[in-house]
């Protein structure tokens, strides 16, 4: 089978590990298979991971100035058969093609005459636009008219595949207001090969301080990651005179401003912003508590991680996480809300047995999502 993936990027992060996980899986299989990615960047620390019998191209393979990329885009937009044929991306080099990540890249794709699938990795949701000036009001009119080329363009996917409950319903509920359109839309929760995570959190860090409750968030920057959640019930919770401390894992934390607000706040000796960490596990380890403190989030692997490693987690219940946690049953499920996050985490500081309680299942919660039975599912989809 000739099989065209794309994603946007190979940083590290939850659905790009799942990806290459995927991509070698299906090369060693016996299986062609060509990885499209926007441009090379120094970002996409994950490539090197990427079995070598891959085929590995670009849209931009060379660096082209930010006004030619939007000229380009604009084509893409109106005429995707054209820019395909530029680009040389043809339907008939390929038995089908998977959109591993729900974007307006996903247009280029939709025209072709070959099965597509379509990968649903959020939650999408309804924009909401500020408008200040004439120049803005102009911004919004293209990026209203680029949405509704890009949601048209799903419904041209013969496959959609959403990670979680709540993804699906957002799919259905945004782009076909509640009702279901006539598409195979199914449910497949991601997994991991979870056995690397334990292999990797064996590796030895400075052993973290004892004697206070320490949480750890792994995150990237992103507006419904909602860190200042955590920053705020953090605030609380030491002028209270909690024993406790923060990790905060993830590119792009670390930095002069995150540092100034932690100073503001009293809280530089309480919370360590840890920056990109290319192996987090052994922090998870050591930590009493994992947190997902998003607005909103279509599933979690880095719960999963979490609770592999006997690590219980709180989480809000904002998406995907209610169906990992089970409604509550393997992890503390808490409102959506900063009150929920700084209420959760009082809530196992008071009660610091909350942690063998919810310890003691994770076993029985990963099981739910067992590797070799995400591969064979995805092999079914793809008809290999």
């Amino acid at each position: 089978m000739r099989i065209l993936f794309f994603n946007d990027s190979l940083t590290t992060g939850g659905t790009e590990i799942l990806l290459v996980d995927l991509l070698n899986h299906l090369v060693d299989e016996g299986n062609e298979v060509t990885l499209l990615l926007p441009e090379p960047s120094e970002k996409d620390v994950l490539l090197s991971k990427v079995s070598p019998k891959v085929f590995v191209k670009y849209l931009y393979p060379d660096s082209i100035s930010h006004f030619s990329k939007k000229v380009w885009e604009s084509v893409m937009i109106l005429f995707p058969k054209m820019f395909a044929k530029q680009k040389g991306i043809l339907g008939s080099d390929y038995d089908q093609v998977v959109c591993f990540k729900e974007t307006f890249f996903a247009i280029i794709f939709s025209r072709m005459r070959i099965p597509k699938m379509l990968w649903i990795h959020n939650i999408l949701y309804k924009h909401t636009y500020q408008i200040r000036s004439f120049k803005e009001r102009l911004a919004v009119w293209l990026n209203k008219k680029q949405l509704k080329k890009t949601q048209q363009s799903y419904d041209r996917f013969d496959k959609v595949i959403c990670v979680s409950d709540a993804a699906r319903n957002a799919y259905i509920s945004v782009l076909h207001n509640g009702e279901v359109p006539d598409q195979d839309i199914s449910v497949l929760y991601n997994a991991l090969d979870l056995s690397k995570v334990k292999e990797l959190a064996k590796q030895a860090i400075e052993p973290l301080p004892q004697g206070v409750t320490n949480f750890v968030l792994v995150t990237r920057v992103s507006p419904e990651k909602r860190i200042d959640r955590l920053i705020n019930a953090a605030s609380l919770l030491k002028n209270e005179d909690y024993p406790f401390h923060v990790y905060i894992i993830g590119e792009g934390f670390d930095n002069e401003e995150m540092h100034e607000e932690l100073l503001s706040k009293g809280l530089s000796e309480t919370v360590t912003l840890l920056g990109r960490i290319d192996n987090p596990f052994p922090y998870i380890l050591q930590c009493s508590w994992t947190l997902c403190v998003s607005e909103r989030e279509s599933f979690s692997l880095a719960l999963l991680e979490s609770m592999t490693l006997n690590t219980p987690v709180i989480t809000t219940d904002c998406g995907g996480p209610r169906d990992i946690v089970d409604g509550g049953k393997y992890g503390l499920l808490v409102d959506n809300s900063a009150d929920g996050v700084y209420k959760g985490m009082k809530m196992v500081l008071d009660d610091p047995t909350l942690s063998v309680q919810y310890s003691k299942q994770l076993d029985r919660a990963v099981s739910r999502f067992d590797y070799k039975a995400w591969l064979q599912a995805v092999d079914k989809l793809l008809e290999l």
